[in-house]
């Protein structure tokens, strides 16, 4: 009979429930736990119903941490297609908006650094950048490499940013090495303290659109690194 109970209680819950419900709630339970706390019995608890129930809408946690990823990206605004002129100010207003998503939600953000794009909404993310490539007068192919390269360089340095600081305030100072002497190592320690990695992401940004522009149209390079 307690179990009949359940199974009704479960069903009445999962009525007030829909998908957009139940994704919000997984991304409210890994910001307090992470993704590692993230379980379908945990979330089934934290909106009321058996674990079960969510299966209706998430068949496997893999299809929960997709949908939990467009959630986050569909956060990132996209504006419409660039011009030649346009371009960079759109890279850059895209990679600052998807930055502020990522920083917003740090526990959550691994899915997006860690994960290839097979969601819908990765789909849709990946396909708006390559065409703002394009619209620019980049080739597809050309494209698609931007938006790797540029993907890999935003991942990384939020990944950087989220990560606790290596050399906080009260951290002790760490030993002169032997390639910088104590003016450079000293200059390296008070920058390793500033925030936001001391203006790395802007510095990195510029650097690959500075780069990008002149390889445009460019054969691609046959070199393979060993």
């Amino acid at each position: 009979m307690a179990k009949a109970s359940r199974s009704r209680e479960a069903a009445v819950g999962a009525g007030r429930l829909n998908e957009a419900a139940v994704v919000e709630a997984a991304l409210a339970l890994i910001a307090e736990r992470g993704l590692e706390g993230l379980s379908m019995r945990a979330l089934g608890e934290k909106v009321g119903v058996e674990a079960m129930s969510l299966y209706h809408w998430f068949p496997a946690k893999e299809r929960l941490l997709d949908a939990v990823a467009d959630r986050l990206l569909v956060k990132v605004a996209i504006p419409a297609l660039p011009s030649v002129a346009t371009w960079r100010a759109w890279v850059i207003g895209v990679a600052r908006s998807y930055r502020r998503v990522a920083l917003a939600h740090p526990r959550a953000f691994p899915l997006l650094a860690a994960r290839r794009f097979l969601s819908p909404g990765a789909l849709d993310f990946l396909q708006a950048n390559i065409a703002a490539h394009v619209a620019a007068g980049f080739s597809t192919r050309e494209a698609l490499r931007l938006t790797r390269s540029l993907g890999g360089f935003v991942n990384g340095i939020v990944m950087a940013e989220v990560a606790p600081s290596p050399c906080g305030q009260s951290a002790p100072l760490p030993p002169i090495g032997q390639v910088l002497d104590e003016r450079q190592w000293s200059e390296t320690l008070e920058a390793l303290r500033r925030p936001a990695l001391d203006g790395a992401f802007e510095y990195g940004l510029a650097c690959l659109l500075d780069g990008a522009l002149p390889q445009r149209g460019k054969p691609a390079s046959r070199t393979r690194h060993k």
